[in-house]
């Protein structure tokens, strides 16, 4: 009777957890179709294109401002049909082509992040399912998810990247404008001192002459 009762019993268990590791396929199978319907090359592609869509405009118009302000602070100089100009066009072409790449690289890490985060979405979902056998309620958790994950993203504003250069050129300016205005002690030093001069702003003050 016990053997009898023993078996029956095993027979039993092995047939629910033939049921069980059905239903864990089963759920494992319409996790992947949400998943795979949703989340594609394009999806990620368009997550680092949404970025760059974002940001490549507000890089565009802060380089537009910051030539606005070259063009200013050299006509304030006399120095826009100067080397002077050249050197400066220069400097600031390099600030823009970095600030493009970085965009372009935060982009791809924006691509990168959406790829990791839909892994791991479904890769926990995965594991639920494991533990419950519970194809029904893994597939409406993945259809959640991936509600979740496909909505648009949001981005925080840039920087003004090109603050440092145009204040730069306001304060060097000033500096070197205020010591070539200074005049000269009797040692011939300048009375005010730049912090440093370029000589791209003002007359050096040596050159001006005590009468």
């Amino acid at each position: 009777m016990g053997m009898k009762t023993s078996k029956r019993e095993s027979n039993i268990a092995r047939f629910e957890e033939n049921e069980r590791q059905g239903r864990i396929r089963a759920g494992t199978d319409r996790i992947a179709n949400i998943f795979d319907g949703n989340f594609n090359d394009a999806f990620f592609k368009g997550r680092r294109d949404a970025y760059t869509a974002y940001a490549t405009p507000q890089l565009e118009d802060q380089y537009a401002d910051a030539q606005k302000e070259l063009t200013y602070s050299l006509d304030r100089s006399g120095l826009l049909d100067s080397s002077t100009r050249a050197e400066k066009v220069g400097e600031l072409q390099k600030l823009y082509d970095t600030n493009k790449q970085n965009i372009a690289d935060q982009g791809l890490n924006h691509e990168n992040e959406s790829r990791a985060a839909v892994e791991g979405a479904r890769s926990d979902l995965v594991q639920t399912l494991n533990v419950t056998g519970d194809a029904q309620g893994a597939a409406n958790s993945a259809i959640n998810r991936a509600t979740a994950l496909s909505a648009p993203q949001t981005f925080n504003p840039l920087s003004q990247l090109f603050a440092a250069f145009t204040t730069g050129l306001g304060q060097q300016a000033a500096q070197e404008r205020a010591e070539s205005m200074s005049g000269v002690n009797a040692s011939g030093e300048p009375n005010y001192k730049a912090r440093y001069n370029t000589g791209l702003f003002g007359t050096p003050s040596s050159s001006v002459q005590v009468k």
